[in-house]
């Protein structure tokens, strides 16, 4: 059996509404203008469809001011990380205070109104059963930039039970190419499999000598687009679908 690397987002939960709300409520401390309980229906909309170019959960504070702004969602698809950095500026913060102020709202959102908050990050179907189908697997891994505290109130609270100590999230303030790098380390004998969402991350991947023995693999019912889906398959990246996931 190989040992499976897995993403979060995008590849077992489905959090793009959540984590735009999330986005949108941290923008509200601090411009009036995003004040409101929730973003305008259009606007979560245009989330969705740009949703491809976060990396980092933060980021979605900065892509939700741009499309107040009334910024093209497909255009952002394009051009994102070149404007997010102004974004930034005039948020009067830095990264690590943004990413801190998102965390909080996150916390404040979830302690408020919990049922609301796990109902915007659903599993995709079929995930649940397949998670705890080996409950305690010593061969799964969670390989994040997600907070790990929000990963375990999603497992707990849809009743999946895995491993706190397999979960490897933004806390541990290390990219996931080194997680990748000693999960293959801690075993040689047996193929790492990484099953992630984001191409970029993934072509990173590719560009490390000491993770070729790792096989990647883009998660196709994820946060990409068909663009990045053929380019996967151009570098010879096999692009899954969720039933390829679920029969593993």
């Amino acid at each position: 059996m190989p040992i499976l690397a897995l993403d979060f987002d995008g590849v077992l939960c489905d959090s793009v509404d959540e984590t735009g709300i999330s986005g949108w409520k941290t923008g509200g401390v601090i411009w009036e203008e995003m004040s409101a309980e929730k973003p305008p229906v259009e606007l979560l909309a245009g989330f969705r469809h740009a949703r491809p170019v976060i990396e980092k959960g933060h980021e979605a504070v900065l892509l939700m001011r741009l499309l107040l702004d009334g910024e093209d969602p497909e255009r952002l698809l394009a051009d994102f990380p070149d404007r997010a950095p102004a974004v930034l500026e005039r948020s009067g913060l830095d990264a690590d205070s943004l990413k801190t102020l998102f965390g909080s709202t996150r916390d404040r959102w979830r302690a408020s109104a919990p049922g609301e908050w796990l109902a915007a990050s659903p599993f995709y179907p079929g995930v649940a059963d397949w998670l705890n189908a080996r409950p305690g697997d010593p061969d799964r891994f969670i390989v994040t930039t997600k907070e790990e505290r929000f990963v375990a109130h999603l497992f707990l609270g849809n009743g999946i039970d895995f491993p706190a100590e397999q979960v490897f999230g933004l806390d541990r303030g290390e990219p996931k190419e080194a997680r990748l790098r000693t999960l293959a380390e801690r075993d040689t004998e047996r193929k790492v499999c990484f099953i992630e969402d984001r191409l970029a991350t993934l072509q990173r991947c590719q560009g490390r000598a000491e993770l070729a023995s790792i096989a990647l693999y883009l998660a196709g019912w994820g946060y990409n687009t068909e663009q990045e889906r053929e380019e996967a398959r151009r570098q010879s990246i096999p692009v899954l679908t969720l039933a390829d996931l679920l029969r593993l």
